[in-house]
């Protein structure tokens, strides 16, 4: 990521990355689209990730084997993913390659087949993936923390969906989201590493010269939110905890403030929560911060994996830790420590052609511009204490927001955390 980065619009809206690294012999290629679980319709609830999974049983042309084939015949790598507002289809690849795998990743994002007999198959599989999540206490713990900091808002839905919403997914509702979501304005197509420019130019020309296609309506902002608590009782050896908090969005001023916050808090080895509740009291073996940021949202977590009989105690002492940074505040060798992780995290990720391919195009769909490495370094260096100290306590100011899953002596604790 640096100034030498180009970006090319075409009339449509629909934009191009080129992040050449001409000393690479690979290079990574994807399609990105600001679309995603919070532009479907409640009742179609795990469409966008379903048309995710569609566009690799067919796509012009190929079926799922010839796709898989076209990609590792070369020695690439083939990866997608659907977040809450973004989707990319993605592929990393020898230099040479990249041209062609392109294609089949723009293929995959505009020109899906969606064969009849192959969506009630993909059904089967998606159901397993909603099966296989709910199996797993600490992802099912986060899905109800989910639920509970947005609720009636999309953000508040799961990704994959459930299976009644599954069931009722159509080819028509496959064919209607890409067309409303999938516009030219939506989408960016960067590249990264080693490449022949000009080969590149022309497979995006053939895919998205003349695509045409106006964005559909993004939800609203989700409103202030009141406490709210989801629990699932469950003969474990662990009770699973979330406490949470709505913060600041990914477009917010203080966006890395935040960061740096939830870094001092939970982020590490040296965090407090990690020095206090496993080091110095050896009460949960896993226990982290995090800051989640969408585009007009965000939200401090806390997640711990403890004992049920313990549960009372990460709470209380993740309470105080709380309230602490956002009183006293954190000392300058804890902010310095944080900044550090955040910028050095960072840096590396700046060298890694698939996270610079990421990034960029991240940077044109959220902000509408590229973000240097050096300016991203200075917001980081600009935090200050008392910055840090300030978010804390309008985070804490907010309504609390918890879940837990677990037997039902450690589900207290979470009640205890939004009763506070």
């Amino acid at each position: 990521m640096n100034d030498a980065r180009e970006v090319i619009t075409l009339h449509n809206g629909a934009r191009i990355v080129f992040d050449a690294m001409p000393n690479l012999r690979t290079s990574a290629v994807g399609v990105f689209l600001a679309a995603g679980a919070r532009h479907e319709a409640d009742e179609r609830n795990g469409l966008a990730h379903f048309l995710e999974h569609m566009a690799f049983k067919s796509a012009a042309g190929r079926n799922a084997r010839e796709i898989a084939e076209a990609v590792e015949a070369r020695g690439g790598v083939m990866n997608a993913s659907t977040g809450y507002e973004l989707t990319n289809y993605f592929v990393r690849c020898l230099a040479p390659d990249a041209p062609d795998m392109l294609d089949v990743a723009l293929a995959l994002a505009f020109g899906p087949d969606h064969p009849q007999e192959e969506i009630e198959r993909e059904k089967g599989v998606v159901r397993q993936e909603i099966g296989e999540a709910a199996d797993q206490p600490d992802d099912l713990v986060f899905e109800l923390a989910q639920v509970a900091s947005y609720p009636g808002h999309p953000l508040g839905r799961p990704i994959l969906g459930t299976e009644p919403t599954l069931d009722t997914i159509r080819r028509d509702d496959l064919v209607g989201f890409g067309a409303s979501n999938y516009s030219p304005q939506r989408t960016v197509v960067s590249i990264a590493g080693a490449f022949d420019r000009e080969a590149v130019l022309k497979v995006v020309d053939r895919w998205l010269a003349n695509r045409k296609g106006e964005p559909g309506p993004a939800s609203a902002a989700p409103v202030a939110n009141a406490a709210a608590i989801r629990t699932e009782q469950r003969k474990l050896e662990q009770t699973h905890l979330v406490l949470a908090r709505r913060s600041v969005s990914a477009t917010s001023p203080d966006r890395f403030a935040a960061r740096i916050f939830a870094e001092i808090f939970g982020g590490g080895m040296a965090s407090r929560l990690f020095q206090d509740i496993r080091e110095a009291k050896g009460l949960a073996y896993t226990i982290d911060a995090s800051c989640d940021q969408h585009s007009d949202c965000g939200r401090i977590s806390v997640y711990a994996g403890c004992d049920a009989k313990d549960a009372a105690e990460v709470v209380k002492i993740t309470q105080a830790i709380w309230a602490d940074i956002a009183t006293a505040a954190p000392t300058e060798a804890e902010l310095a420590r944080a900044k550090a992780v955040a910028a050095a995290q960072f840096a590396m990720s700046a060298e890694a052609p698939a996270a610079r391919a990421g990034s960029a195009a991240y940077e044109l769909l959220t902000f509408n511009r590229l973000v240097s490495v050096e300016e991203v370094l200075g917001h980081i260096g600009a935090v200050t204490i008392d910055d840090v100290r300030r978010v804390a306590a309008e985070s804490l100011a907010n309504p609390a927001i918890a879940s837990a899953v677990g037997p039902k002596a450690g589900l207290a604790a979470a009640e205890a955390f939004v009763s506070a």
